[in-house]
Parts: structure tokens; C-alpha cells; sequence
């Protein structure tokens, strides 16, 4: 049967105090701050001794409409809260002795729940899926918390004097009473500019999240204890000569990463941009929907001049009838405003990725149409359609001449010189990429935080830090596993969108970023992952060809032309830029220096932004009033 859809949850457990969790959480007010702006189709509350755990669902498949939230076990005992979805249900069902009439119709939950009976704490380590977890019990005044290898369902938790509440926002955490919070001055002066994002910190001293790959135990008269559970392989076997099988098997992880999370009651929806990883999910979809008819929604925002010919090219081969192109997102600054506002009472602090209020259009077009799963192409740049560029070096530092050659443009000749000034420019590893670092420097000129400030937090060297990129790597997989894998905006990403998506009653889903379908890639040998004449995604072009349209399975490079909107930031006159420098919230004014606002428009002829001033500029307005937003209402 599988998952039934988004079911947010919030508990609290009190193990050792013999306090009653009803004296820090009122139930209505954390199921409100669940779902402020969607009834869910399920609701229910648990409460027993030291424990509370309410949860919500919003339905994705109709056979799943009698589950009663949360789940409790009648043997154990336990109860258990779960937000995601199982894709090894088979597997599971095998490892625990169910026949195939007891698994069809179990859900997600209950196969969890069992599991959880099997192996206690390494329970994660069998599952596979997107997923984040709760597991009371109360016997043994215990509790388990465990977020997906991914951080695709978000989890968050505060500890305070023996008891731990935890909820699937922040959100829901700061209704409890009597639980002060703090905005964190630190985390707003790294929000202006841009460096907030972690896998562990929030807008709150107190609040954190249970970072990606991570479970979390509390027992009675012990500190919480968090541990990661889940590790990357580095092991892919060395060869010189290509083997189709290895496309082969990438192919089938790939295709199994798409139709596994399909199941669905309800219309899907899928973002196309025209890009290759975009358009890879929506023709797969397509192509194991048949005919995707009245099944399959396209939804588009054009941001780039070429963008246009590749998304309709995509949507027209893949036979998708119903696309919802937005062309423009000239909001005005009052609707930017109510949808901070809105964004704010979902997440509970000020969103670190833009992406997450800005696909609200695709969120409100897809509620209109009744789908309530929206699919995104995000993370093949940073793994399975890597361009794979370290493999060169690979190649060079293997002495694998003949090779290498293969994978560089021009005659023999030409080819042949390009290696031999590789081998004559072979140095030790740069300390960064000098592209970032130009674009950084330019930003940084820009920057608005009083210098004590910046000096108080270490902030320019952290701001510089993130040109390194990937000067000092010589492996792709060391580009992927040290660097990729390890940038917090990742998870950002899939915090903000899987919450604003689920307040509209919408599941996100990222099929490119099913763990097993990035072991897979880890797993391939590189000469698979970079091609002849430095064809980059070698590996998934591979794969897809004959399925996604050859002029975007084979664009030899992502450029899409020249902006014709920006993509976020606000479009601010020069005279509301010098109001909000002269009425920034107290906290925020500490931080900021008013006079770097001035500069940006003070001397222009129209009043409004210095043309030179550009997205950068835009970005450091857009956190400041984001910021500004959250301290007005926050506690």
C-alpha cells in the first residue's frame, strides 16, 4: 500500500521528571501550528505518562483513509509517528517473515513500527525511503527520533531541563509554554549574508534540527544522545575501459528512484525548467504514467531567454497536455511582504532557501487541480549528473595518458599537447576557485554588516571560505563525498520547499536524490561519469538517451541565455530602501550598517538601485526584510 502522504507530527517526552507533557504543549495549538493554512484529512492524539505525540495527515492514497494517528503497537506498546515513504517495503517484509498478503495491505507506519520490534535502535539502517521518525515508548519511558540519509523530511527538537520536545517544524516548538526563546544574534548576522544555512542550527538557540543521516535517544536519567547512522561508500572500482553494464545498472537505480515514489491517489505535478535533470524526472514520469493524459501536470518558471524552447520541447515529447508556465513574478512588494508572513508561521523562522515561498505559484496552481505530489529534477548537479571535471585529473595523476586524451577537445595532436601542458602545470592543490573568489569579492564590496560585526563573528573568513568549491580536489568522489554532500543548503532546500509545499497539502518529492540511486553513482567506476571530447554528465546522458529529447539530453552546457527575470530579491524603489533603513527592527540595526543602504541608490538619477548593485544587492535586502518580518512577531 505504501505511504498515505505528508503526516506532520510534534511530541514531547518528559522521562525523568514525572512532569505531565500537557504542562509545556496545549494540543490545538501545536496541531495549528502544523497546519495554519490546511485542514488535514487526519488528526489524532497520544498521550500517556511522560509522553505526548500528536500527528496530522494529509491523504495521497485512498486505501489509507481508516490509518488512526498516531500508530500504536498492541503488544509493545509503542507508539510511532512517520513522515515519508518505504522503498525496500519487499525487502523488509522479507527480513521480517510477512507473506505478501500481510504486506499489501500494511502501511508505511505499521511496517516501521515492526521493523522498530526487529532491530530497536538500528531500525534506520533497513529502511530505505525519505522519512522522519518517531517512536515513543512508554514502558520503557523511551524515545527515537531518526531523519532520512538525505534531510528530505525535516526534524527538529529542543531540550530543555529534562524534557524534549521534537515536531516536524520549528513552528509547532515555539507554541510550548513556558520554554523561552532566543533569536540567535549569531545566525542573523550569517543569514544576512547568506552563510545561516546548517544541519544542525536554527533562527533559535534553542531549537535545532536532527541533522540528515542522524538518530536521536533519550532515556530516563540520561542527556539525549545523537548519533549517525548512516555512511557513504567510496568505493567504486578502478578501470580503464567503459562497460555498459555500469549504464546498465545506473539506469535501473535511476528508473527505480522515479517509479517508486509514482503511488498516488490523486494528479501529479512535475517542474520542468528544460535542464536535463528536470527533464529527465518529467519524461520518466511520463513514460511509466503511458499516457499522462489528466495525470501528469507540467509546471515552469521562466527565468532564462532559452528556457522556453527547451521546457516546451520536454513537455510536447513527453506528451504532457496541461503546463502552467509562469512568465513573470513582478509581485508587489505588499504581496512579497504577506507571503514572508505566511512563509514565517509555516517554518517558524525565516526561510534559508527562496525556492521554498518562490514555487508558491506552482503550489497554488497545483492545490486548484487537486495534486497533492509535486516533482522536482534539484541535486543532479551535485551527484548524479555531475559533470564529473576531477576525472581528468584522475586520469592525469594515474598516468593514464591515452585516456585522458580521449576525454580532451581537438585533433590527436591538439590532444596530445593539451596532456602534455597538464603534465607541465601539475602543481599542489589550490586553496580556491578563482571564478568564485572574483564573484565573492565583488559581493562582499557590497556587503551591509557594521565591520564589528563581521570582526565579532570571523565572517569574512567564512564568507571567503566558500570560494574553495572544488580547487583543492583531485577525485570526483572527493568533490562529492568532502565538499557536495557536506553543503547545508542542500537540506535547506528540502526544509523550506517540503514545508511550504506541505501547508498547501503538497508532498515534494526528489527522485535524483534517492540515497541508493547517489550510492550507485559513488559506486560507478569514474571513466563511466566523464566522456570523449570533455562531455560532462557522461554517465546520465547515458542512461536516459532515447527517453528525454536528444537536444536536452546531449546540450552540451546548462547556459539558458541571459536573465529575463530575476530570480529572487526584492524590486525595491530607491524611496523604500531608505525607509527601511530607517526603520529596521532594533536586532537588526545592531547589526547593520544603515549608511551601506544609502549607497545603493544615494547618486543615481532614477532613485532606485545602482545598476551595478545587481542580485547581490537584491539578496541582502531580501534577508534584511525577511529578518525585520520575523523579529516583529517573534516571541
Amino acid at each position: 500500500m505504501g505511504s498515505a502522504g505528508a503526516t506532520m507530527f510534534a511530541g514531547l517526552m518528559c522521562p525523568g521528571t514525572g512532569t505531565s507533557p500537557l504542562q509545556f504543549a496545549e494540543p490545538g495549538r501545536l496541531g495549528a501550528a502544523l497546519a495554519p493554512y490546511h485542514r488535514p484529512d487526519r488528526e489524532g492524539l497520544w498521550c500517556e505518562g511522560p509522553a505526548l505525540l500528536l500527528a496530522q495527515r494529509v491523504f495521497n492514497a485512498a486505501a489509507s483513509r481508516d490509518e488512526v494517528l498516531p500508530l500504536r503497537c498492541a503488544e509493545s506498546g509503542a507508539v510511532v509517528a512517520f513522515w515519508g515513504r518505504l522503498d525496500n517495503r519487499g525487502e523488509l517484509a522479507q527480513a521480517l517473515g510477512l507473506q505478501p498478503a500481510q504486506l499489501g495491505p500494511m502501511l508505511d507506519s505499521a511496517l516501521v513500527l515492526q521493523a522498530w520490534r526487529r532491530w530497536g535502535d538500528a531500525l534506520p539502517e533497513h529502511l530505505a525511503g525519505d522519512f522522519a521518525i518517531a517512536v515513543v515508548d512508554p514502558r520503557r519511558r523511551r524515545l527515537l527520533l531518526v531523519r532520512d540519509a538525505m534531510g528530505i523530511k525535516p526534524l527538529y527538537y529542543r531540550d530543555d531541563a529534562g524534557a524534549l520536545a521534537f515536531a516536524t517544524s520549528a513552528a509547532a516548538l515555539k507554541t510550548l509554554r513556558g520554554m523561552a526563546l532566543t533569536p540567535d544574534r549569531r545566525w542573523m548576522a550569517e543569514y544576512v549574508l547568506w552563510l545561516s544555512p546548517s544541519e544542525e542550527r536554527t533562527g533559535y538557540r534553542e531549537i535545532r534540527k536532527l541533522p540528515p543521516g542522524h538518530l536521536m535517544i533519550l532515556e530516563a536519567g540520561a542527556r539525549p544522545l545523537l548519533r549517525r547512522w548512516h555512511h557513504w561508500r567510496d568505493d567504486s572500482p578502478d578501470a580503464v575501459i567503459r562497460d555498459s553494464r555500469w549504464v546498465d545498472a545506473y539506469r535501473a537505480r535511476l528508473e527505480e528512484a522515479i517509479r517508486c515514489r509514482m503511488p498516488s491517489e490523486y494528479p501529479l505535478g512535475t517542474e520542468n525548467s528544460g535542464g536535463i535533470d528536470s527533464a529527465t524526472v518529467t519524461s520518466y514520469l511520463a513514460r511509466f504514467l503511458d499516457d499522462p493524459g489528466d495525470r501528469l501536470h507540467g509546471f515552469a518558471l521562466l527565468l532564462y531567454e532559452e528556457e522556453q524552447a527547451f521546457i516546451l520541447e520536454t513537455s510536447q515529447a513527453a506528451g504532457i497536455r496541461h503546463n502552467y508556465v509562469a512568465t513573470s513574478r513582478n509581485e508587489s512588494e505588499e504581496q512579497r511582504e504577506a507571503l514572508r508572513l505566511r512563509t514565517l508561521r509555516v517554518i517558524g523562522y525565516p526561510e534559508e532557501n527562496a525556492n521554498g515561498s518562490g514555487h508558491t505559484p506552482f503550489y497554488r496552481e497545483a492545490q486548484a487541480r487537486g495534486i497533492r505530489t509535486l516533482y522536482s529534477g534539484f541535486g543532479g548537479d551535485e551527484v548524479v549528473s555531475n559533470p564529473a571535471a576531477h576525472v581528468r585529473l584522475e586520469m592525469l595523476d594515474a598516468g593514464r595518458y591515452e585516456t585522458l586524451q580521449d576525454m580532451l577537445p581537438g585533433n590527436a595532436l591538439t590532444r596530445r599537447l593539451r596532456v602534455a601542458r597538464m603534465l607541465l602545470k601539475r602543481r599542489g592543490k589550490p586553496s580556491h576557485d578563482p571564478v568564485s573568489w572574483r564573484a565573492r569579492n565583488l559581493r562582499w564590496s557590497q556587503q551591509p554588516l557594521r565591520r564589528e560585526v563581521v570582526e565579532e563573528f570571523g565572517l569574512r573568513d567564512a564568507w571567503f571560505a566558500t570560494a574553495v568549491h572544488d580547487a583543492p580536489y583531485r577525485r570526483t568522489n572527493d568533490f562529492i563525498l568532502q565538499y557536495l554532500l557536506r553543503q547545508p543548503y542542500i537540506g535547506q532546500r528540502f526544509e523550506s520547499c517540503t514545508l511550504s509545499a506541505a501547508s498547501w497539502g503538497i508532498e515534494y518529492r526528489w527522485p535524483l536524490w534517492d540515497a541508493r540511486l547517489v550510492q550507485q553513482y559513488l559506486s560507478t567506476p569514474s571513466i563511466e561519469k566523464r566522456g570523449p571530447r570533455q562531455m560532462g554528465r557522461y554517465l546520465h546522458r547515458r542512461a536516459i538517451d532515447g527517453v528525454v529529447p536528444e537536444r536536452v539530453a546531449w546540450k552540451p552546457s546548462k547556459d539558458m541565455g541571459r536573465f529575463i527575470q530575476w530570480p529572487d530579491g526584492p524590486a525595491l524603489s530607491g524611496s523604500q530602501i531608505r525607509a527601511l533603513a530607517g526603520n529596521l527592527h532594533p536586532a537588526v540595526a545592531e547589526l547593520v550598517d544603515p549608511s551601506c543602504l544609502l549607497r545603493w541608490v544615494d547618486g543615481q538619477p532614477s532613485g532606485n538601485l545602482a545598476p551595478a548593485a545587481g542580485f547581490a544587492v537584491r539578496r541582502y535586502l531580501g534577508t534584511l526584510l525577511w529578518l525585520n518580518a520575523w523579529l516583529v512577531q517573534a516571541p
